[in-house]
């Protein structure tokens, strides 16, 4: 990394700083032990320690110690308690795919590399495994004594523990301030935003949005589709919540919220379908959060009718609805994956007949579409296996070089021992069989070291033929074995039509797939 390639925040002097110990580091011998920086931040306040600053005494404290700086895993706005070390961007594609290029990783502080004790545990144990080192600035650690590891995991329960004190104590506020009838915390829902009223805060009608919802409450009651109503709202350019483009869900879930009708709600997770409901007060009345809400108690529950009928029509269909198979491989011509969809018509003997397809969700009139989706996966199951299938299976192994360079170290220091002694004056240097034998036991030793691959000295990535070809693999494993490594090797099966009408399918293959489709083994419990 360049002086010119850092981040915003950091000032000319951290800068000018930076440049300088970059230069040092470049000076350090090649043999020197090579360190990985971990810096990681949640949330940058006054409080806390900025990124430029983790960096730069890190890589202080490098110079002093003589460690060659590699790289830099910078992963901000990441929670600890939230991802493991092994499932950040940054740090994780160095833990999981960059190992033989470090031997250490240094950071802050432990508390700014890992909170939970079952994730130290874990990364000790990689540790061990892979022949690596922890160094913390701001902590007595390393991993060779057993009494630091111990050492550690005390360090790490106490950050653990304050973590768990910190989510009480939000906990703890949410059950306070929710019982109250003014606002403290959080964010509006849609069409809200916070006011003045008199000494408390309170919800007022946000103008555009509070109209937006208006709209979408009055389609609903006409029968409009959600998804109708989605586009209206993209091409009057009226803004979403997040900044993204209107859909169905969103539509759906703004009319489903009672929040819509001026009242305090919680829940809303994605485990609950995001379904907020009302907070009751302790006689058992919903908690009013504004004096003017965007709709009535009554209107509420009449598109909550008009919504549930809708969604009776479609509830036969539900059952019979199936993921898309190849769902990321299958793309039409514009880029966009392909679903299958399914349909429904009612025979004249009343039985409802399925027709299934697949299409682009985002090309409309004339739109693209394919009848018989099954075709469409023979025909990508069939060109998989004819350009692919041949391709052995291998799996990648993490081998250490250190029993190696040992064993290297006695033969060159042995080597060093015998050739001084035969030297002139020296212990060898006499004539007969003691020079004889040190001579043939010199050349003994430079065989043996000849022998030893100057590659296997280093840590290093092997890769070993499992003795199966992915044919087999495939026809093993069947269609969900294939959709995971088309995914994983970024294989893709676009369709579009000719000037005939006539379907036209491609395999697109990246130029290293052979490096792509290579197995890696999973590491972490």
């Amino acid at each position: 990394m360049t002086a010119t390639k850092a981040a915003p925040e950091w000032t000319a002097e951290e800068l000018a700083e930076l440049a300088d110990l970059q230069a040092r580091n470049d000076a350090l011998p090649e043999d020197a032990p090579r360190g990985l920086l971990s810096v990681r931040l949640s949330i940058l306040t006054e409080g806390t320690t900025s990124p430029a600053r983790q960096e730069l005494d890190l890589r202080r404290h490098a110079i002093r110690e003589g460690v060659k700086v590699v790289g830099v895993a910078r992963d901000l706005g990441v929670s600890a308690t939230k991802k493991a070390p092994w499932e950040r961007k940054e740090l994780g594609d160095w833990l999981n795919n960059r190992t033989p290029e470090f031997d250490l990783i240094l950071f802050w502080k432990l508390d700014r590399f890992i909170r939970r004790i079952s994730d130290l545990h874990e990364v000790i144990k990689w540790c061990e495994k892979f022949g690596k080192n922890l160094i913390s600035l701001n902590d007595t650690l390393d991993l060779s004594s057993a009494m630091t590891q111990a050492m550690v995991t005390f360090v790490a329960a106490v950050a653990e523990i304050e973590a768990a004190n910190t989510k009480t104590r939000v906990s703890s506020h949410w059950e306070y301030t929710k019982q109250q009838d003014q606002w403290r915390i959080g964010k509006p829902s849609y069409g809200y935003k916070t006011a003045r009223v008199g000494d408390k805060l309170r919800l007022a009608q946000d103008p555009k949005q509070a109209r937006a919802v208006r709209y979408m409450y009055q389609a609903v009651m006409r029968g409009v589709p959600a998804n109708r109503i989605a586009k209206v709202l993209d091409r009057a350019k009226v803004p979403t919540y997040s900044n993204r483009k209107w859909n169905n869900q969103q539509v759906l879930r703004i009319l489903r919220n009672p929040a819509v009708k001026g009242v305090r709600t919680e829940g809303g997770t994605k485990a609950t379908t995001y379904k907020s409901k009302p907070v009751l007060d302790k006689q058992g009345q919903e908690i009013r959060v504004t004096d003017d809400p965007i709709l009535t108690d009554k209107e509420f529950e009449s598109v909550q009718a008009a919504l549930a009928t809708r969604s009776k029509k479609r509830r036969h269909h539900e059952k019979n609805r199936r993921p898309t198979r190849f769902l990321g491989v299958l793309k039409h011509e514009c880029g966009r994956n392909l679903n299958e969809t399914n349909n429904y018509k009612e025979l004249s003997t009343g039985e409802v007949k399925e027709y299934r397809y697949l299409r682009c969700p985002d090309c409309r009139k004339p739109g693209f579409v394919t009848p018989d989706p099954e075709h469409v996966y023979k025909a990508l199951w069939q060109a998989v296996f004819a350009r692919l299938g041949g391709y052995e299976v291998l799996r990648r192994e993490y081998a250490r070089g250190d029993e190696n360079r040992r064993e290297r170290k006695r033969l060159e220091e042995s080597i060093a021992y015998y050739m001084s002694g035969l030297e002139h004056g020296g212990r060898f240097d006499k004539a007969g069989s003691i020079r004889e034998k040190a001579e043939a036991t010199l050349d003994a030793l430079m065989n043996e070291l000849t022998k030893i691959d100057p590659d296997s000295t280093k840590d290093r990535w092997i890769y070993e033929n499992t003795g199966m070809t992915y044919a087999q693999h495939w026809n093993t494993g069947g269609v969900e074995a294939m959709e995971r490594d088309l995914l994983s090797a970024g294989i893709t099966f676009r369709l579009g039509r000719q000037e005939d009408g006539e379907l036209l399918g491609q395999l697109i293959i990246p130029y290293d797939i052979k490096e792509r489709l290579i197995r890696m083994n999973n590491n972490w419990s």
